[in-house]
């Protein structure tokens, strides 16, 4: 009986459960009306008896016998009404309950459809509006076409990031090999040659690495690893990391005086990336500068150059991965094209915010805010 009912679709079990519901109902008004039928031919056969004098065998004093089939004819007649009623009524709730389970799992056949072609690889279907289906039907429709839709987005993301990287990790490859097989064709090479393709290959490689470096970083962001926070004072701690720059040149402006709680490993990422960001955009002569600002507890780190800027089409797409815009940072520069793309990750999973806007030397600031600070009266 369980495994048939197991079996058994939202249509069959919804019909099923209505009939059962009004088989029921229709069950204890039948026994409820049928008693109350038999209690009142009991007080009528009483009363009958009573007017007749009370003789056996429903006689009257004359002989005459008493008409009590009229009686038993209205009672037979009334369960007849009630069995074809509730026959009748039976098949309409069995009918009923049939069409609304079907319009009910319509939406969810749909669902149950769109999903398996999703299993099958394609990310394209969508269950669509349903306006005319149960606001929990909607909702549940709804939330499916959001999930669909962050997914297609994700493997979308995932396929542009794998054929940036692969591109990205091909070309110092590719230098790598032709300097290797220049050297290979000549019979006895130069060593001035020799170390040409050395100093190539080695500047490639370095490359290959500072990629490979990023992109494990990135893997590691991606998986949400916990922060490794702990109570540290800017002022020295934003020094520190203005004078290891290691083309240097990097001034520290106005810093806000107190102390912030935050993963330093990660933060020191964040700053380091900028900081060298904006140094391949001014150039070796160009100006650096790092400043923090302070609004109760949040925290706002601000790294200034004077280069050439950015556009303000291209400020929010500094921060995708691989994206290039200028040639200031091109493969030439040394950049992977991934510093901003790990300063905006770390800095979301701090719960804060990064953006570009322009900057008083003339060129790009790249500014964060953070949480967690806790400042002190005056400035460092």
């Amino acid at each position: 009986m369980r495994v048939a009912w197991l079996r058994l679709g939202l249509r069959g079990r919804l019909a099923l459960s209505i009939a059962a519901i009004v088989l029921a109902a229709f069950a204890v008004l039948f026994v409820s009306v049928r008693q109350e039928l038999n209690d009142e031919s009991a007080v009528i056969t009483h009363e009958e008896h009573r007017e007749a004098g009370g003789l056996p065998g429903g006689r009257r004093r004359g002989g005459e016998t008493t008409p009590l089939s009229p009686i038993e004819d209205a009672q037979a007649e009334v369960v007849r009404t009630f069995l074809i009623a509730g026959g009748l009524t039976l098949a309409a709730a069995l009918l009923a309950g049939y069409l609304l389970a079907a319009r009910t799992a319509a939406p969810l056949r749909r669902m149950a459809f769109t999903a398996a072609a999703v299993d099958g690889g394609d990310l394209t279907p969508r269950i669509g509006a349903e306006t005319s289906a149960a606001v929990e039907v909607r909702t549940l429709a709804e939330a499916f076409d959001h999930m669909l839709d962050r997914l297609d987005d994700a493997f979308l993301r995932q396929r542009q990031f794998v054929s940036d990287a692969s591109h990205e990790l091909r070309t110092p490859l590719t230098a790598i090999r032709g300097q290797l097989e220049v050297l290979a064709r000549a019979e006895r090479p130069a060593v001035e040659e020799v170390r040409r393709v050395e100093g190539v290959v080695m500047t490639e490689m370095a490359r290959v690495e500072r990629l490979v470096d990023d992109l494990l970083t990135l893997a590691r962001l991606d998986e949400d690893a916990p922060l490794q926070r702990r109570e540290m004072p800017l002022a020295p701690y934003l020094r520190r990391l203005a004078e290891e720059e290691p083309l240097g040149g990097v001034t520290v402006g106005e810093l806000a005086a107190g102390t912030l709680r935050a993963d330093p490993d990660r933060l020191t990422q964040v700053i380091r990336n900028l900081l060298a960001n904006a140094r391949r955009h001014a150039g070796t002569r160009g100006r650096v500068e790092i400043s923090a600002v302070a609004r109760g507890a949040r925290l706002t780190i601000r790294v200034d150059d004077d280069g050439p800027g950015i556009d303000p089409a291209e400020r929010k797409r500094v921060f995708a991965r691989f994206h290039r815009s200028e040639a200031a940072r091109d493969r030439g520069s040394g950049g992977s094209g991934l510093g901003l793309a790990i300063a905006r990750s770390i800095v979301e999973l701090h719960g804060g915010r990064i953006w570009v806007e322009d900057s008083p030397l003339g060129g790009a600031r790249v500014a964060f805010e953070l949480g967690g600070f806790e400042s002190q009266l005056g400035t460092a």
